[in-house]
């Protein structure tokens, strides 16, 4: 029975707690109960009033009814449609991925290959001043040695020449031995030449 409580409505709960008691451990105890002492039944009642007056949900002493979850017919249509969509996304993100390494290693290829460009020019670049150097002093030594020649010697040697290497060399010469070799070359050549050094204006 239920316990009728001050506002005089009933208290189902301990009615429940008793019958969980006694399909759970009823048989139990009864028999512990007979076997004690005047005194060890005192006390058992007590413990056992006691007992029945804790509000324990029926929940607690018994096992949770598993309730079966109902798909609707929406959901089952749908569920492929999704489960396709997951399956696309997750191509995608895959596809993604290996894109991003393709580029990852097209850029790795590109810096390489740009580093060995930049390498290669300046290895050219020293290799260009070093070359200008050496023409540099040949050019020099062939100045020198032109200008230790006679005029007589040298014209032949320049009108073999072209005419824009023939004013370079007589730029480079003093005005005196110039002075000296113009006469000598051709004289086509010779009034060229000197319009190219701005001797005739």
């Amino acid at each position: 029975m239920g316990i009728l409580k001050n506002d005089g409505v009933v208290d189902h709960r301990h009615e429940q707690n008793e019958k969980c008691l006694s399909r759970h451990g009823g048989t139990a105890l009864l028999t512990f109960f007979i076997s004690q002492d005047t005194r060890m039944k005192v006390f058992f009642s007590f413990f056992l009033v006691g007992f029945a007056l804790i509000p324990v949900s029926p929940c607690r002493l018994q096992a949770r009814e598993i309730t079966p979850v109902r798909a609707s017919a929406l959901d089952i249509a749908v569920a492929p449609k999704i489960a396709a969509r997951e399956l696309a996304i997750k191509i995608r993100e895959k596809d993604f991925v290996e894109r991003e390494k393709d580029l990852a290693e097209a850029e790795k290829r590109v810096s390489g290959k740009l580093k060995r460009l930049i390498a290669l020019q300046e290895r050219v670049e020293v290799e260009l001043k070093e070359l200008k150097q050496i023409r540099d002093k040949n050019f020099k030594n062939l100045i020198k040695t032109y200008s230790a020649m006679s005029p007589s010697k040298v014209a032949p040697l320049l009108d073999l020449m072209e005419d824009s290497k023939v004013v370079k060399i007589l730029r480079a010469m003093k005005s005196e031995a110039v002075a000296k070799i113009l006469p000598k070359i051709d004289k086509d050549k010779a009034v060229r030449v000197s319009l190219a050094l701005g001797l005739i204006r």
